[in-house]
């Protein structure tokens, strides 16, 4: 009678090396989309007008991961599909701390598997008050960006609750005061009337800061509709410098 031991010896040694062969491509893939998130830079997309004029819809932006330090990944799932789960990120060191007036592209609780873009206007420790759609920080009127817009002319009074924000804290144009919890940001957009930022959402934690939003590489309008792709393109936003 033949000796069935050699094949039984056979096959396990075929399937050993066939889990070992899918086990090292998929360390090979895990690690390639590890490499890509906390890379130097990543690009992203901007698609509403939240940090408008500094920041236009449909621009495309580079974040510096590096400055504030990179993150490792936070979504693992198969890409372009609901499929996958939220994973806690690891926030590597960076060369400093975030501060007000930094523009950064950061994953808010609201939305954790959208990136949201908006400037910093207060750290841990400080405290943020809006008056009459004025911001301060610290009691002081906070710096001005270059592009800072209110795209609604009424100024909702003190005392007025509004949906969406703490009654104790009152609404958009009258916020606070409020300090800010240690190692946590408050964030808003430059379009002040028409962010949806922490005034709403509260502050975000600092490990919660994807990258520092640098230059516009690629820019088009999305509003228009009926004409052209390329006469949609807008050239003269291309290299612009975020501050």
């Amino acid at each position: 009678m033949d000796n069935p031991t050699p094949n039984r010896t056979s096959q396990k040694s075929f399937w050993k090396t066939k889990v070992g062969l899918i086990v090292r491509e998929m360390s090979m893939i895990f690690g390639t989309v590890l490499l890509l998130q906390v890379g130097l830079v990543q690009a992203y997309h901007v698609p509403t007008g939240s940090m408008e004029q500094t920041i236009m819809t449909g621009d495309f932006l580079i974040a510096d991961k590096v400055t504030l330090g990179p993150r490792t990944l936070q979504w693992v799932g198969v890409p372009y599909t609901q499929l996958g789960t939220h994973v806690p990120a690891l926030k590597l060191p960076g060369f400093r701390d975030p501060v007000p007036g930094d523009i950064v592209v950061v994953e808010v609780p609201i939305e954790p598997r959208t990136p949201y873009v908006k400037r910093v206007v207060a750290v841990g420790g400080q405290t943020v008050e809006v008056r009459n759609k004025q911001l301060y920080v610290d009691g002081h009127p906070a710096d001005v960006p270059e592009y800072l817009m209110h795209g609604d002319k009424r100024v909702l009074p003190k005392g007025l609750r509004q949906q969406g924000i703490p009654a104790a804290l009152g609404n958009r144009d009258n916020f606070g005061p409020y300090t800010v919890p240690d190692e946590m940001v408050f964030l808003m957009g430059d379009n002040r009337d028409f962010s949806l930022d922490s005034r709403y959402f509260g502050p975000v934690p600092e490990s919660n800061i994807i990258g520092r939003a640098r230059i516009v590489h690629f820019s088009y309008d999305e509003e228009s509709e009926g004409i052209p792709f390329w006469k949609r393109l807008r050239f003269d936003r291309v290299g612009t410098i975020l501050n």
